[in-house]
């Protein structure tokens, strides 16, 4: 009989049969190569048999070695997803999905690790005498990689004369040929060239966001041509399968190093600036550590900085009253939550009877690293529900906890119940309010203003009284006072 869709794929759909078998089927697995999740792992964290086992590295590379020597130039190799991973991704916040922690693309997930579409690799060691010292390592916050080092939180900041080799890459989404240049990256600079352990406390190699704050990283790319898929199936059992043949070519970015090839790659895009964060260029690590040490330790920042503490004072022809804050401006929020809930609802209401409205609530943020957040302001439209502590539900709302730690949708929706301003200005003449609202969707602890933006997410300008992770851990909170108020 004639062969026909149909038959193939007798339930029908045949275009996400044919698009799961070219994605899962055709592909070498990036397991396959060296056998288990458990050593891909592990080295990836700079550990494995290759760092730590008892064999000679010739034995302990073998396997590596005979792929990159028989199928790394005609193999598709698949971005790592494991299926021992799903159960626990799910149920932990990583998303639907069996990507390895150090390298999460799930763009859905809420622990999600790679949003800047880069990944990089920083070796410290070599198993041969040849070692190219290519970069200098700064700090690294030990609580972007917890399921590497297993630490919750901690940072580290060094001097600077390590030694280290860093390279890594950059992709456009819908690349098929990343799970290519990862292994290129990583593996293949272990069995050719005999990099090998990582910067203390971090993964040998990761999505940029958990990797050291270095100077600078080597870039390197892969391209693939020719690329033919070929389906056979199962005259006994009528199972289709795929495999599949291409021509890889690998290299250097073309004189780029990482930096300017993210930068050429995502032009105009927020991952273009972001990458400025961990990739801060030559001789920058004194100066760059120094800012970070200063967010950390709180140290008291020169007469000189433009945002200082506005408790009390005035600030574009109204007068402030400092609600909460962290860092350089701390002031923590009531312990008893009813009772600061009480006050910051009469506190908003303060200005009916004189404006009209509810009371403006501003945000300055001085260690935010985009321009637009450093000063937000937040016009309430609508009453609010009544008090119960903690996360908002469909019929009640913490309004302190709200900013602080669970900013939600629930009675706090964007152009209905409240709009965001880059400036005081822009929300009393009603200009330039912001587009794009962002929300946590479950329990966890991303406050004010999650990723939101004027005109599109941004992201890790959200503070959090309980977390760590984003950038607004240098701000206040301030509540506009009316105009003959005292404040106390």
């Amino acid at each position: 009989s004639t062969c026909t869709i149909d038959l193939l794929f007798p339930e029908g759909d045949a275009a996400t049969a044919v698009q799961e078998l070219c994605e899962y089927d055709a592909p070498t697995q990036f397991v396959e190569i060296q056998g288990t999740y458990q050593l891909d792992q592990r080295s990836m964290n700079g550990g494995g048999d290759v760092k730590d086992g008892e064999n000679t590295f010739d034995i302990d590379v073998a396997r590596v070695k005979r792929f990159i020597d028989n199928e790394m130039n005609d193999q598709v190799i698949a971005w790592p997803e494991y299926a021992q991973k799903e159960e626990y991704n799910l149920a932990n916040g990583y998303g639907d999905n069996g990507y390895m922690p150090n390298f999460n693309i799930d763009p859905d997930a809420e622990k999600g690790s790679c949003k800047l579409n880069t990944a990089m690799c920083c070796f410290v060691e070599s198993q041969f005498a040849d070692f190219d010292d290519n970069s200098d390592i700064c700090r690294h916050d030990l609580s972007k990689s917890p399921q590497s080092n297993h630490i919750k939180s901690a940072w580290s900041v060094f001097s600077g004369d390590e030694s280290s080799h860093c390279v890594g890459f950059t992709w456009e989404d819908g690349d098929i040929y990343k799970g290519n240049t990862l292994f290129y990256t990583s593996l293949y600079q272990t069995v050719v060239n005999g990099y090998m352990g990582n910067v203390p406390g971090a993964p040998m190699c990761a999505c940029v966001e958990q990797m050291p704050v270095v100077t600078k990283a080597d870039c390197v790319t892969s391209t693939g041509s020719d690329l033919r898929y070929t389906f056979s199936v199962d005259k006994d059992t009528g199972d289709v399968s795929a495999s599949h043949s291409v021509a890889m070519t690998y290299g250097d970015c073309g004189g780029n190093d990482l930096k300017a090839q993210v930068k050429a790659t995502h032009a105009g895009s927020d991952i273009a600036t972001a990458i400025d964060e961990y990739l801060v260029g030559e001789n920058n690590c004194d100066d760059t550590n120094a800012v970070y040490l200063n967010d950390e330790q709180l140290l008291v920042p020169s007469a000189t900085n433009s945002l200082m503490n506005l408790d009390g004072a005035e600030y574009e022809g109204r007068s402030w009253k400092q609600l909460f804050g962290e860092g350089i401006f701390f002031l923590p929020p009531d312990y008893d939550a009813a009772a600061g809930d009480a006050e910051m609802r009469a506190d908003l209401d303060a200005c009916i009877a004189t404006e009209g409205r509810q009371c403006l609530i501003m945000r300055q943020c001085t260690s935010c690293t985009v321009e637009s957040h450093k000063e937000i302001v937040y016009k309430r439209l609508t009453g609010w529900f009544p008090f119960q502590e903690g996360i908002s539900t469909d019929t009640t709302i913490d309004i302190p906890n709200l900013f602080t730690n669970q900013w939600r949708n629930k009675n706090n929706v964007l152009h209905v119940d409240y709009e965001l301003y880059s400036s005081v200005q822009d929300a009393l003449t009603e200009t330039g309010e912001w587009e794009q609202a962002d929300y946590n969707s479950n329990s966890n602890k991303y406050g004010f203003p999650r990723n939101s933006g004027p005109t599109g997410h941004i992201g890790n300008q959200w503070n959090s009284y309980e977390w760590s992770g984003g950038h607004a851990n240098q701000h206040a909170f301030y509540i506009e006072v009316p105009s003959g108020t005292t404040v106390v």
